[in-house]
């Protein structure tokens, strides 16, 4: 949602009409359902629903997303607002990944501390089992 955000206020800022901006922002989408959703906001954008409005119904883009885009329709700055969304939305991914990251280290820690456990006792394990043939 960041890339589509990021790519509609570029071309809105370079005078694209919203809904060739729609649809070529729709094309830099990997998600098949958000691409789908587009499509049906940028239908719906065609009969003259506002953008806002049109994206709030598929309920599947972030509320952030949402708000500044219909602040940017009522300001009519709506390019510098999803410049705004983008960098909000990014932060948000980047943050998240950042979580993921700090919860991986320790479970990294553990796993690798059980390879070494293993490897410590398929060298003990035939050792104990010698010297107790021996006794």
């Amino acid at each position: 949602t960041a890339r589509f955000a990021s790519t509609l206020a570029i071309l809105g800022g370079a005078g694209v009409p919203l809904l060739r901006a729609l649809e070529a922002a729709r094309q830099t989408l990997s998600n098949d359902r958000l691409s789908q959703s587009v499509s049906e906001a940028t239908a719906k954008v065609r009969e003259g629903v506002n953008l806002a409005a049109a994206l709030r119904v598929e309920k599947v883009f972030p509320p952030v997303l949402i708000h500044l885009i219909a602040s940017g329709e009522k300001t009519g700055c709506l390019p510098p607002m999803l410049e705004r969304a983008a960098q909000t939305l990014s932060r948000d991914i980047e943050r998240r990944a950042m979580g993921m990251t700090a919860l991986l280290e320790p479970l990294m820690i553990v796993v690798m501390g059980g390879v070494v456990l293993v490897i410590v006792m398929a060298v003990l394990l035939p050792i104990i089992e010698i010297n107790q043939l021996v006794q």
